[in-house]
Order: C-alpha cells, then sequence, then structure tokens
C-alpha cells in the first residue's frame, strides 16, 4: 500500500528522477509521469493518462500496455567496498556517544580526538583496500567494463577527499594544542597527503648516480618546502660535491632549524627569538656570497628565508594552494594562530591562480581555514554524493562546540543530518539495524521515525520477526510489538503451524486471538489424542492467564504432566478443579471425564467423596444434553464416552463407596 516518505527522501528521489527519467526504456513513459512513494527511498512510476469525458471501446482496445516501474536511490555506500565504511563506523559513532557522555569536562576533547582518529583510521583502511583491489582483477568489479573503472576511481578520489577533509578539520577544531603548534600540525598534514617527494627520493637514491638524477633537485626542493629537512640533507649528502664548504653551510641550516615542540620546555616568545636569530644566519650567508657558486644551494638559502619569490618559482612542485601555503608560513610565520590562516589560504590563492582551478574541495578547506564550522558542513555536502561524512563530521563538531559551551545551530543540523543518514540505511534491505542505530540519537523525531521503519519492515520469516520484536521491545515500542506478533501469529495459523501461532499470540498479548489458538489445540488434542507444542505449553508461566481458553489448556498440560509423574492425588485435584470450575469447554468435559476413569479405578482411592459427586453431576448432564446436540466436530470422542459411559458411573459409585469408608477411618 502506497504510504508517504519524509520530504528529504521524496526531495532526493525526485532530484534522481529529474537526473534519470531519460533512461527508463519505456515508449508510454516520454510523456508525463506520475508516481507513488513506496518504502523510504523507493517510488512506483507510471504514465499520466488524459482524462475524458467519454471513451470508446475501440480506442479502450487499442490501448497500450503499460509498465510500472520502480526507482530506488542509489549510491556508492551500497558498493561493496564502502560495506565496512558504514558497518565499522557505527561502532565508532555509538561509543563516541557514550564515551563522551561518561567522560570529565577536562578529558572529552582527548574521547573526541581519539574517536576522530578512529573515524580516519576507517577511512584509511577502506583506501588501502581499494588500492590493493583494481577494478580488473575481479569479475565482480566489472572487468574492463569502463563504467566499473569509472566508479572505482570515484570511490578513491572520494575517499581521499573525507580523509583529507578530516584531518584538516580535527588538528583546526578538535585538536586544539598549544600556541605555537598549529603550523607543526599543517605541515605533517601537507606530507601525509602529498607524498610524492618521499616516493621519489626512494627512486632516485636507488639509482647508481643519484646526483645526476632528472629529479635529484625537485626532491631536494620539494622535502625543503614540505618541512622534510632530514630528506632534503640526506639527498644534499649524496651529492659528489657534500663534503664542500657551501655544501656543509646548508646543511648545517638546516640541521639547526628551529622546530616549536609542545613539551620542549621553551616558551612561544623563546621559540620566535631563537627563530628570528636562525633566519638572520641565513640571511647573512646569503649576502655573503656562501652559495654564490651554486645557484641550486642559493635557491634552498632563499627559501629557509622565507624568500616569497623563490617560493613560488618552485609552484610546480606544489599542487594546491594550501601546500603553497603551509611551505610560505613555514619559512615566514613559524607562531602562526587559527585566525590568521585565513588572509594566509587567500594570499595563497591568489599566487596559485593561473595554475591552479578552485574546486568544491577548495571551498571546504578554504571554510575551514576560515575557522566556519557551519559553512564546512554545507561545502561538504556539495563535495559528497552521501551524508555518510557530513553525518560524522556534524557529529564531532557538535561535541566539540558543546564541550565549549557553545550551542547554535549546531544541535539541530546534528539532528537533521543524522535523521538524512539513518533514513538512508534504513531503506535499504540489509542496512536498516544500521540505521535504527542513528535514529537512537536524533530525539523525538527518531523514535518516531525508528517505530516507523519497524512497523514497515518486510517481515520475510520468523528470524525476521523475531529481529523487529526484540528492537522493538529494546525502545519500548509495544504497539509495533503486538503488530508483528498478530501478523505472524495469524500467518502460522494458516500454514498449521498451531505451536508457532500460540507463541506468537502469546507475545502480541492478544487474548481474543490466543482464545482461538487454544481451542484450536483442544480440537487437534480431541481429533488426534497429541498436544500441539507441549514444550511450549509446559514452558507458558503467567502468560496462561491471557484467556480463560489459554489458561485451561495450560493446566490440563500440567494434569498430563502430574499423572505421567505419578502424582495422582494432585492429578486428580486439578481434573475435578478444572471441570468444577466450568473453565474447560463444554465440548471437552467428555474428555476430561474419560481422563478420570484410570483415576477412579486406583486402588487407593485419590478422588474425595465431594469430587466424586461433581463429576456424577457432570455425568448427568452431559448425559441429558447429549441428545440434545450435534457432536459431528467430536463424533469420535463423544461415542467412545458413549460407549465408557457405564464405566464411569460404576467406577464413580465404587470410588464413591471407598472414598466414604476412607475419609471415615481418617475421621475415626
Amino acid at each position: 500500500m502506497p504510504i508517504s516518505v519524509p520530504v528529504p527522501i521524496l526531495i532526493a528521489i525526485l532530484m534522481t528522477l529529474h537526473c534519470g527519467s531519460q533512461a527508463i526504456q519505456d515508449s508510454v513513459m516520454e510523456g508525463r509521469m506520475r508516481g507513488v512513494t513506496f518504502g523510504l527511498g523507493s517510488i512506483m512510476l507510471f504514465p499520466q493518462q488524459k482524462h475524458t469525458a467519454y471513451t470508446s471501446s475501440e480506442s479502450a482496445a487499442q490501448m497500450t500496455t503499460v509498465k510500472l516501474h520502480q526507482l530506488e536511490t542509489s549510491s556508492w555506500l551500497w558498493g561493496r567496498q564502502a560495506r565496512k565504511l558504514i558497518n565499522e563506523s557505527v561502532g565508532t559513532f555509538l561509543s563516541l556517544q557514550t564515551a563522551v557522555a561518561e567522560a570529565e569536562p577536562d578529558r572529552r576533547n582527548a574521547v573526541l580526538v581519539k574517536k576522530c582518529r578512529e573515524y580516519r583510521s576507517i577511512i584509511q583502511a577502506c583506501q588501502q583496500e581499494t588500492e590493493n583491489l583494481q577494478p580488473g582483477d575481479e569479475a565482480e568489479e566489472g572487468g574492463t567494463d569502463p563504467s566499473a573503472h569509472d566508479d572505482f576511481t570515484a570511490l578513491q578520489d572520494i575517499l581521499y577527499k573525507m580523509e583529507l577533509i578530516l584531518s584538516l578539520v580535527e588538528l583546526l577544531f578538535i585538536d586544539t594544542m598549544s600556541e605555537g603548534h598549529l603550523l607543526n600540525q599543517l605541515v605533517k598534514w601537507i606530507q601525509q597527503h602529498f607524498p610524492q617527494h618521499e616516493r621519489k627520493k626512494s627512486l632516485v637514491l636507488q639509482s647508481d648516480r643519484p646526483h645526476l638524477h632528472p629529479d635529484y633537485w625537485n626532491v631536494v626542493y620539494g622535502s625543503v618546502l614540505q618541512g622534510r629537512l632530514e630528506d632534503a640533507r640526506l639527498m644534499l649528502s649524496n651529492h659528489p660535491s657534500a663534503d664542500t664548504d657551501p655544501f656543509l653551510s646548508i646543511d648545517e641550516l638546516l640541521r639547526k632549524m628551529p622546530v616549536f615542540q609542545v613539551y620542549g620546555g621553551v616558551s612561544v616568545g623563546d621559540f620566535e627569538a631563537r627563530w628570528q636569530h636562525w633566519q638572520s644566519e641565513c640571511e647573512r650567508r646569503l649576502e655573503e656570497g656562501f652559495f654564490a657558486g651554486s645557484h641550486h644551494l642559493r635557491d634552498i638559502c632563499k627559501i629557509l628565508c622565507g624568500d616569497l619569490e623563490a617560493i613560488s618559482k618552485h609552484m610546480n612542485l606544489m599542487d594546491t594552494w594550501y601546500h603553497l601555503m603551509v611551505s610560505t608560513l613555514l619559512f615566514s610565520k613559524p607562531v602562526i594562530k587559527l585566525f590568521h590562516l585565513s588572509t594566509a589560504s587567500q594570499d595563497a590563492i591568489v599566487r596559485m591562480q593561473d595554475h591552479q582551478v578552485i574546486t568544491a574541495l577548495d571551498h571546504v578547506l578554504l571554510a575551514a581555514m576560515e575557522a566556519d564550522m557551519y559553512q564546512v558542513v554545507k561545502e561538504c555536502q556539495q563535495v559528497m554524493d552521501n551524508p555518510w561524512f557530513t553525518t560524522h563530521l556534524t557529529d564531532l563538531l557538535y561535541h566539540t562546540v558543546h564541550h565549549k559551551g557553545k550551542q547554535q545551530v549546531m544541535p539541530p543540523l546534528r539532528e537533521c543530518l543524522l535523521l538524512d543518514y539513518a533514513e538512508l540505511l534504513a531503506g535499504h534491505t540489509s542496512l536498516w539495524q544500521v540505521g535504527l542505530l542513528y535514529l537512537d540519537h536524533c530525539g523525538p523525531r527518531g523514535m518516531a521515525m525508528a517505530q516507523e521503519v519497524l512497523q514497515r519492515h518486510p517481515i520475510t520469516s520468523d528470524t525476521c520477526a523475531q529481529k523487529i520484536v526484540q528492537m522493538a521491545s529494546d525502545r519500548d515500542f509495544d504497539g509495533v510489538v503486538v503488530s508483528v506478533c498478530r501478523v505472524m501469529g495469524r500467518q502460522a495459523l494458516s500454514q498449521g503451524r498451531l505451536g508457532a501461532a500460540i507463541w506468537w499470540g502469546v507475545r502480541s498479548k492478544d487474548a481474543a486471538f490466543t482464545s482461538h489458538l487454544a481451542h484450536q489445540i483442544l480440537h487437534k488434542y480431541i481429533s488426534d489424542g497429541q498436544f500441539e507444542s507441549s514444550a511450549l505449553l509446559d514452558n507458558l508461566g503467567p502468560a496462561m492467564l491471557l484467556s480463560d481458553a489459554l489458561t485451561f489448556l495450560g493446566k490440563y498440560r500440567e494434569f498430563h504432566v502430574m499423572y505421567q509423574e505419578g502424582r495422582y492425588e494432585e492429578a486428580a485435584a486439578l481434573l475435578v478443579s478444572l471441570i468444577s470450575s466450568r473453565l474447560a469447554p463444554e465440548y471437552f468435559w467428555p474428555v476430561l471425564l474419560l481422563d478420570a476413569l484410570p483415576l477412579l479405578k486406583a486402588k487407593e482411592p485419590v478422588i474425595s467423596s465431594e469430587q466424586t459427586y461433581e463429576l456424577m453431576y457432570i455425568l448427568d448432564t452431559l448425559t441429558n444434553t447429549a441428545r440434545d446436540k450435534d457432536h459431528t466436530e467430536s463424533e469420535a470422542v463423544h461415542t467412545s464416552f458413549l460407549d465408557k459411559e457405564k464405566d464411569i458411573r460404576l467406577a464413580l459409585s465404587h470410588n464413591l463407596a471407598q472414598a466414604i469408608i476412607h475419609e471415615g477411618t481418617v475421621e475415626a
């Protein structure tokens, strides 16, 4: 049956329709279309017919056959390589909520840093797995199909972007350490994401004559610009002139370049003084012509002096404006604060404008440099084709500002993105359970949506139903539990599985349904003399009180257990109480009297005189009404009862006499 879906999912579906309607190979669909939403993230399309006042039978006969087209949302998250990202990130998300809630105020920032790095590790693991698996290696990836190769490349690109953005957000917003440490973190960020000079260094050093390799000096310059000073010194040490004064001088300058250490015992002011002294020494040696004989060493020294022209000269070694920005800051402003990055990034973009086209990814990074976390989230939604990244990023930022006491638009933004991501997962056949875990942290709207997801999820098996019932019970969704159990109980009943039906009926707490099932089991016992699911009946417990018929069924099963265990007096008392209390349905009285016959014939009386009178009354009632009722339903039992009526009467008389004598003897 058609259902309504939340607006964000509907908008996403309509956008998909707008882009992909041409892919529907159906001539009838070339005109106007209509659609009906089915479930979460699915819409059923059909052509819109023009309505006329009259339609001739001839035109009706010539109408084209109409097909229904079901359109579902798609994302790269459904791919095999991205499943690891989803399944592992949910654990980090849940543990983050718990850890932040339990952590002391001064420890929450450390918790956020740890969890952010867990997210990054998950992304990096997916990157590594993707790099190891080439699209042509497996048929599942499409073999030589160009579209499969494009999808594979797009996946690698989006994983790289996510890790790049998240690592920058971590160092700018979350892992905010001492005042002078920001540049060191930015340098490490560039080193991690632009490792081409590190790779080229290994290739150059493996050659017989490294200094003659075409990439030798590019590796030296690139290492210096990335702050890999030890790599630069190693490369210079492999030059034949490494023992000359110019090379020894530049090596000394590289070795003595000050680097701020958070726990080094040096204040920011002392570090800046050391830096200025070191850079003054670089300028002095440059002016005195220490490197006049080598333009390469002279260029390196100019870079160390923070010469913008010298740095820009090697712009081809820096792929992006943010690489250029960090390299410039490294040799011009070794101690920089976050609010300085906005100006530095704009300057770098201007200097790089002839070498790079600004992309959507650049807008994300630029928003981070400007310390505008809300703009970061907004721009990320333009870069990513799914809400996975923006959801977890916003959750981290929410806890960050919450920890710092800044409550603005982040809480509602977080909830909205969590709902969008959970909706996407809830519409998937195998990821809907993960979506519920996110909905648990979305407040009242999340709980309402979780209830709808459980209520409308297709029930394909008993295991699936039990899973839904368990999840609904954990969330106190009593209405969902009752509804699912009723559906499964009626389905089991239609299949003739009375044991399963009674189990679902008990779980649903539906008195009328369980009463009907109990009567079905009693009729089945009358026909074949065996209980349906006796183990279940033995363990009903308080659930047997749900209806009178179920109570009788449970107690009658208890009578059989007592009789089999040899507890005849207890069994007799229970049997008579079932008859005298009128708890037993009237059609079952003959069965109870036949069950009493072996007890009446016992050597020692186990049925008292008062109980015997009660059985006699029941026997007379059955005898007087037997000829007035139709017993086709239990003809065999009725016939057996009539055949043994005389035996029952004799047994009752004999037991009454024995009981009176026994009771009189005891009293005496």
